[in-house]
């Protein structure tokens, strides 16, 4: 009798299960002028991780069917659970260098190909999971859930690839990190903007405690995929003829993304520039900067961090600083631009350690806010919201910091190897940003 009454429930499980893979889809065809939230509550309610496991865990005892074709992803995949409990290496600056040792040569190329295929389906599958776990609410939101159909075709695509065996193998792997990761591009800007849409359904600790490890893993693929595409370009620069004495004077500075005689003052100096430059595009103005310490610092590191690290702390030194200025000025009725503090920033470095500190003389962080300023969707920008009242759209280049993104993950990034960011802020004077790194 059992058996009987399972097989006539077997049909209402299947579509019990699949339903769960309409949700994603259930906003485009509610059409496109329904607010997601309104879309939402139109939906029924996710059945508990338990109630769907154990409802699986029945129909694998039952009568085998014909498997029908896949639609969108659901956020119960067992290729997911699956990969994602396989363990991950964990990425280091040592693992990268060591990647790379001279000289750089076909076996070893393989061989970090082969990690690769290994290891990007259990790091994307762990991130699609985290993302399953979100809030239902949250992941009917339009952009959280792009990201989540983002992740998904990349680990499908990941999991799918055949194992790199030779060149043209290489070649073809190469072309598909590259794809991928020109297709995860806008990923963080659209987690912003989503999270800045559900902050109301999402408290502040969940928040942080997703949003710490999305960016974790972001950066370690992202470090592994972009170490691996340096790796080939330099290979292939050593095999022709025409560059090969450039590529043997670059393998000595450089290992991949690792610079291995980065010159701190030159970098701060660029990045300074860069955000004058914007600051007089955007506002109309810019304060001066200088730079001062042991200038003649270098260390190995990866650029593009460092890069990212300082524009955001420059960024936030340079507006206040500017905003500050503009509050003098209409208290005095004067419009004197020379009024606008200049930057301070000072390097050194110790035996273990590089250091940089920004300082500002914009005003500081005031008191009620200061154990605030690390909180994601937390800004002090008063750009931060579009006339309409809808938060920045992903093309604007100061998106991440106009939603109170900029902050944290600059701490992040600081902490992956072992650094740190500190600030210490005179409320009414300014504010010094420490950035110690290994």
């Amino acid at each position: 009798m059992y058996i009987r009454w399972a097989q006539r429930l077997r049909p209402q499980l299947a579509r019990h299960v699949r339903r769960t893979s309409t949700h994603s889809s259930s906003i485009a065809m509610l059409g496109s002028d329904v607010p997601w939230e309104t879309a939402a509550l139109k939906e029924p309610k996710r059945c508990a991780g338990r109630t769907a496991t154990r409802h699986r865990a029945l129909a694998a005892h039952l009568p085998t069917e014909p498997e029908e074709p896949r639609g969108e992803p659901s956020f119960y995949s067992e290729d997911v659970d699956r990969f994602a409990c396989i363990d991950q290496q964990p990425v280091t600056l040592q693992r990268l260098l060591e990647t790379c040792q001279p000289p750089l040569t076909r076996q070893r190329l393989l061989e970090n190909a082969q990690f690769l295929c290994h290891e990007r389906p259990v790091r994307y599958a762990r991130r699609v999971q985290l993302l399953a776990g979100l809030p239902y609410i949250v992941n009917l939101n339009p952009h959280i859930n792009a990201v989540y159909q983002a992740y998904y075709a990349n680990f499908e695509e990941a999991r799918r690839f055949p194992m790199v065996e030779s060149l043209a193998d290489e070649r073809r792997f190469v072309h598909m990190l590259a794809r991928q990761s020109q297709s995860l591009k806008h990923i963080m800007p659209q987690i912003a903007r989503g999270f800045f849409e559900c902050r109301r359904y999402f408290g502040p600790e969940p928040r942080r405690r997703f949003l710490d490890q999305l960016v974790k893993m972001r950066i370690g693929l992202r470090l592994l995929t972009s170490q691996h595409i340096a790796l080939y370009d330099q290979f292939q620069a050593a095999n022709a003829a025409v560059t090969a004495v450039a590529a043997a004077e670059d393998a000595d500075r450089y290992q991949g993304i690792v610079d291995n005689h980065l010159r701190l003052a030159d970098m701060v100096r660029v990045c300074a520039q860069g955000v004058q430059a914007t600051c007089e595009m955007t506002y109309g103005d810019a304060p001066d900067f200088s730079i001062d310490g042991q200038l003649d610092v270098a260390f190995c590191y990866i650029p593009s961090h460092l890069d990212y690290m300082l524009t955001e702390l420059l960024k936030n030194a340079f507006r206040a600083s500017l905003a500050r200025a503009e509050a003098a000025a209409s208290s005095s009725n004067s419009s004197n631009s020379s009024s606008v503090p200049p930057v301070a920033i000072t390097v050194s470095k110790s035996d273990s350690r590089v250091a940089i500190r920004i300082r500002d003389c914009g005003g500081g962080i005031p008191s009620h806010i200061h154990d605030r300023v690390f909180d994601y969707a937390f800004t002090t920008s008063e750009h931060h919201d579009s006339p309409d009242g809808s938060a920045p759209t992903p093309a604007d280049p100061s998106a991440i910091s106009g939603l109170g993104f900029g902050l944290p993950m600059t701490k992040i990034y600081a902490e992956y190897f072992g650094g740190s960011l500190n600030l210490i802020s005179l409320e009414g004077y300014g504010c010094d940003a420490f950035l110690e790194l290994p």
